[in-house]
């Protein structure tokens, strides 16, 4: 591919140099390439390994990760089959991720699975029903029936299009497909060179246990034998951009000076804790220790899941919790004037956070459980079925299993608000003290709407955090020689 002046497009500021001319071009060129290492324990997990091969310039930040899911217990002709989280896809088939480049650990991201199935919920829902289910084999369609009520659109069957299970026949199986910059955000801020010292290499842990990423659908019970199932194919589809002769000569110079650059980037660091149990009637309040002292942060994610089984959600997702409050305590300073505790202000704080509206299907915000007479989603859905004994009857678990069970949290801590400025330069420095997130709730089993039962029990329950907290660090390139360091 050939275009005029294609640097300024191409690279990022601190990559481009004082070279102009006129003629300037630059080429891409795509790669498929196969894991180098590929293992996998049954109901256990997976590994897969690859060393990049080097080739051109750079390698670009459009490249994908594609894998199939396997899957030998299909039964089309007993009506057994399973899927994926409708609302996530195959996302959280991954576990963790790690790049490497000449020994180096450039970025990692643990839980990415659960961390892209809350990115996703930024895309509107038409971009995530046309082109996301495809990539992802999900499926995010609903649609309102007469009384106002909320229902999940069917899924398919076995013997129609779009239907989602995966089968032995590996030609057949599902493909799924996700970019890189996805799992590494350090591709979202720069390229990366491909004449620097050291190999470039990608690791990958899959998910293998059955209950964290499966829902089970059909007639035929379901044994614990036919809980298997297999990542098969991983690989990557790189795209290598090989510049003009005076700018490649140019980057390759200063790569190799001993002033070499600096690059700033985003890196997502995950944070894990346990909200412990409760007595019933009593309000808690809990300090979780994020740390990052002397850092640069861009913002906090927050994934909140009960000890309560959902088998349609699995565990991508995050539950509301009664009376639920939030805080986030900065620099010995509480960043909100006061706690928010209204539904409403969160929901607006996530999509600041993501400086775009989140997407969420209507109550899945709201107080978990059902609220009796003024219920806002149906319980009603063909296909997956639930722990019945009728081909594709109606689930009566959607309501409660989906009803205030997307309630992320998020925080923005960035210097300037809006206007395409998510960049690791709008980040703020937290001082010797350590942030805390501050997080309040109760077990109430008086004086509120709920009507499930399962809910007050769950409330007293123990909650798992997946905290991700967005900070900025850079790569050190000099001599050709690549490091990083904290900012």
């Amino acid at each position: 591919m050939n275009s005029s002046n294609m640097m300024t497009d191409q690279l990022p500021s601190v990559l481009q140099t004082n070279a102009t001319d006129e003629n300037q071009s630059s080429q891409i060129e795509s790669v498929i390439q196969e894991a180098d290492n590929h293992s996998w324990v049954a109901n256990r997990f997976g590994k897969s390994k690859w060393v990049v091969a080097k080739k051109g310039s750079a390698l670009a930040t459009d490249g994908m990760l594609l894998w199939k899911t396997k899957w030998a217990s299909y039964a089309g002709a007993t009506d057994r089959y399973c899927s994926f989280v409708r609302t996530c896809g195959g996302v959280n088939l991954i576990k963790n991720c790690r790049l490497y480049v000449g020994g180096r650990l450039v970025s990692e991201t643990r839980e990415v699975g659960q961390k892209m199935a809350l990115d996703n919920s930024f895309i509107p829902y038409d971009a995530r029903c046309e082109i996301l289910d495809e990539k992802l084999n999900g499926n995010h369609k609903y649609y309102y029936d007469v009384n106002g009520l909320l229902h999940l659109a069917d899924d398919k069957t076995h013997a129609q299009v779009g239907f989602r299970s995966p089968t032995a026949d590996e030609s057949a199986t599902l493909e799924c497909a996700v970019r890189l910059d996805e799992l590494f955000p350090v591709l979202k801020d720069t390229m990366l060179p491909s004449t620097l010292n050291g190999e470039i290499i990608v690791e990958l842990d899959w998910e293998g246990v059955w209950s964290e990423v499966m829902v089970e659908s059909g007639q035929t019970a379901f044994t614990a034998t036919e809980r298997s199932f297999e990542v098969i194919r991983p690989r990557l589809h790189l795209d290598y951009i090989t510049f003009a002769d005076e700018v490649a000569n140019a980057l390759t110079a200063q790569i190799n000076s001993p002033e070499g650059m600096t690059i700033p980037y985003r890196q997502q660091v995950l944070v894990s804790a346990n909200l412990p149990s409760i007595a019933n009637d009593v309000v808690t309040r809990d300090d979780i220790e994020l740390g990052f002292s002397g850092r640069s942060v861009m913002k906090v994610y927050v994934q909140k899941v009960s000890n309560h089984v959902n088998p349609l959600l699995c565990n991508s997702r995050s539950d509301g919790l009664l009376q639920e409050n939030l805080q986030l305590v900065v620099n010995n300073r509480n960043l909100f004037d006061r706690d928010v505790n209204q539904v409403s202000e969160m929901y607006s704080y996530l999509g600041q956070t993501a400086d775009k509206p989140a997407y969420l299907l209507c109550g899945s915000y709201n107080q978990v459980g059902q609220f009796g007479a003024n219920n806002i989603m149906a319980n009603g859905v063909n296909g997956p079925q639930i722990g019945g004994a009728v081909a594709l009857a109606e689930s009566a678990v959607v309501q409660n299993n989906l009803q205030g069970r997307q309630r992320y949290l998020g925080i923005n801590l960035a210097k300037v608000r809006g206007n395409g400025n998510d960049t690791p330069a709008n980040s703020i420095q937290v001082g010797e003290a350590p942030m805390v997130l501050r997080l309040g709730h109760s077990s109430a089993s008086g004086g509120t709407n709920e009507t499930n039962l399962n809910n007050s029990a769950e409330s007293r329950g123990a909650v798992h955090l997946n905290v991700w907290v967005e900070c900025v660090k850079a790569l050190i390139i000099r001599n050709g020689v690549l490091d990083t360091i904290n900012m």
